[in-house]
């Protein structure tokens, strides 16, 4: 069990300023945001003389903070409030907010979030760590977590703070792959791949730099595909993974959205995206030239979280929501042909919908069964922030020139002007993790793991020193692109004269 020590929010107020900035430039936009109104309607009579006044109960809006997509937001409401148990607890409409990760503590601190769902272990623990999540200590709380096993495929699917209170349950399970469209591998003659160190093939640069045959998605932007990334680095070691995802970034487009990059291998863009497991199976429903692919021995099964708001102003509607998502019923939702989502309960498939998926349920079998890496969850909660912002800088602005070199040592290898030894020198070297001067220290530092632990918290709360180290990063990445394709360049003519 990972132990995860609390820290004091230090955020930048820049933060704070945005949420402001939100709420005078939003009027009544802004006022939904931070508010949950609940009606209370009374009314008078007379009888013999004495007036009798009735009061209903207040109808509540239930707040749900959630990286889910709308697909899952029109299901569960859907389905949620025609249950007696919203009845119950007049829970009357639910109001979903979909910020990025960065803005969920300024929320939450708004005290108007009643629920937390959906986003992936890393953004519970940070909430987590910072006091952001209520304990989950009731008898309705225990019963709702017995429902769930405490792991699969080796993956917790509970967390405890270090006073031993429950604090998240999965409520569903993802895996971690890639969407391969098997029209696209074909018209161009390209391999399926099997696992990530196979996408780091010359094989996927050869239509450089005129197509890309690969979508992979911008770390900060994207939670599945920044544990895609995660999962790179831990799986095959820290340079080898930068290595590995250099290579994988010369051969392909960054999107800005993990919808946007799945979508480029179901459109037939690209011949291979970055997926989450519930958006390779949607994609595999809608084009059936595409196959979602379990990277063999190098992934991992999430428990996808749902947690309470340490400041909900509803606790007990909410943790009747939490409650009804945990129930066979709820948990057969996920199955909806809309989201093709894995559920962290096998009852789900003893519903209705559940035994309309025998193909899903297979599917759920097998994932549970799933033997991948082993992945440090505190590891990737102590550098999360210094991890997503340097692939931004090294790759994504850094792209045009990575793509150039790329190109250069790809076809160099694959017109037979590199030997297989070459060509490995010059790709691991494009991938070496970039050296900089940091702005604080004025020390020469590489971007190690021990360097991220560093500098993880100003990455978060000094938005001043994060641009500056970015910035440093991207001239960095950029400079040394051009070197390593220089000295590439100067080894072909060499061998020319």
């Amino acid at each position: 069990m990972s132990e995860f020590e609390p820290a004091r929010n230090t955020k930048n107020i820049v933060l704070a300023v945005v949420v402001i900035a939100i709420i005078a430039v939003g009027g009544i936009g802004g006022y939904l945001l931070f508010s949950n109104p609940t009606t209370t309607t009374t009314s008078t009579g007379t009888t013999t003389g004495t007036t009798t006044q009735t009061t209903t109960a207040p109808s509540i809006t239930l707040v749900i903070l959630t990286r889910h997509d709308v697909a899952i937001h029109s299901v569960f409401e859907s389905a949620f409030l025609k249950t007696d148990i919203a009845k119950q607890y007049g829970i009357t409409d639910i109001d979903w907010k979909t910020p990025s990760a960065e803005y969920w503590d300024d929320l939450i601190n708004a005290g108007t979030v009643d629920v937390c769902w959906g986003g992936g272990p890393t953004i519970f623990d940070q909430l987590m760590r910072d006091g952001y999540l209520q304990p989950l200590t009731s008898d309705k709380m225990a019963t709702a977590a017995a429902r769930v096993n405490d792991s699969l495929a080796g993956a917790d699917m509970k967390r405890y703070d270090s006073n031993g209170n429950l604090i998240w349950i999965a409520a569903a399970i993802s895996s971690f792959g890639f969407t391969v469209n098997h029209a696209f591998l074909d018209d161009y003659s390209l391999p399926v791949p099997h696992k990530w160190t196979d996408l780091a093939n010359a094989t996927y640069g050869s239509l450089l730099p005129a197509i890309p045959t690969i979508a992979m998605g911008n770390a900060p932007d994207t939670t599945s595909n920044t544990r895609i990334y995660e999962i790179i680095t831990q799986g095959l070691g820290w340079e080898n993974g930068w290595a590995t995802l250099a290579r994988m970034a010369g051969s392909a487009k960054i999107y800005l959205g993990s919808v946007e990059t799945q979508s480029a291998a179901e459109n037939g863009e690209v011949g291979i995206s970055m997926s989450i497991d519930f958006y390779g199976y949607v994609t595999q429903s809608k084009n059936p030239d595409c196959e979602y692919i379990i990277p063999e021995g190098q992934t991992i099964v999430n428990g996808d979280p749902i947690a309470i708001s340490a400041t909900a102003p509803h606790p007990e509607a909410a943790e009747a929501f939490l409650d009804w998502v945990l129930t066979p019923e709820a948990q057969s939702l996920w199955l909806n042909d809309n989201i093709l989502r894995m559920p962290v309960m096998r009852e789900a498939f003893d519903q209705p919908l559940g035994q309309s998926h025998p193909q899903m349920y297979a599917t759920f079998n097998k994932t549970v069964k799933t033997v991948g890496i082993d992945f440090n969850d505190t590891l990737s909660l102590e550098i999360n922030a210094a991890f997503v912002k340097y692939f931004e800088s090294v790759f994504t602005d850094a792209h045009t020139e990575l793509v150039q070199c790329w190109d250069v040592i790809v076809d160099a290898y694959l017109d037979g002007k590199l030997n297989q030894s070459q060509f490995e020198y010059y790709a691991n070297l494009m991938g070496q993790p970039v050296t900089i001067q940091d702005p604080k220290t004025g020390l020469d530092e590489q971007f190690t793991i021990e360097y991220a632990r560093a500098i993880n918290h100003d990455m978060i709360y000094d938005a001043t020193y994060a641009s500056q180290v970015q910035s440093r990063w991207t001239a960095a990445a950029k400079a040394h692109y051009n070197d390593v394709k220089s000295q590439v360049e100067a080894l072909l003519l060499a061998l020319s004269i």
